[in-house]
């Protein structure tokens, strides 16, 4: 019901008030939760796309027609491979495996590889628009 206030306000502020809420919800009470951790995060993020996207309908200006299906099928895609991605990495915490300096070694190597393509990303140059 915040949700819909908050788009029906038309403002960007209560969207994020609204899933800061929601994040906090499933933080707070301790025990077994029935939904993991992965889908939740990815239900609030598809929440929250969804959001942005109805905001951004609103703002004046020329849609192009066919946009839509291209947009929602590449916001469906980060959801679901956030949701792989954050599932493989609540699996693998939960895993016994034996610490040694190769594996930390990899993990170090996995991290600093991951730095790296976000800074590649960041430096790639901008599409005109």
């Amino acid at each position: 019901m915040l949700l819909a206030i908050a788009l029906f306000a038309g403002r960007s502020w209560p969207v994020c008030l609204v899933l800061v809420l929601l994040g906090a919800i499933y933080v707070l009470p301790e025990g077994d939760r029935p939904i993991p951790a992965p889908i939740y995060a990815g239900a609030l993020l598809l929440i929250a796309e969804l959001a942005y996207w109805s905001l951004a309908e609103r703002a004046s200006g020329r849609i192009e027609p066919g946009t839509a299906t291209p947009r929602l099928l590449g916001i469906l895609a980060v959801v679901a491979t956030g949701v792989v991605g954050a599932a493989l990495v609540s699996l693998a915490s939960q895993s016994d495996v034996a610490r040694s300096p190769a594996r930390t070694a990899a993990g170090v190597g996995a991290i600093l590889a991951c730095v790296a393509v976000l800074g590649a990303l960041s430096r790639s140059p901008k599409p005109d628009g």
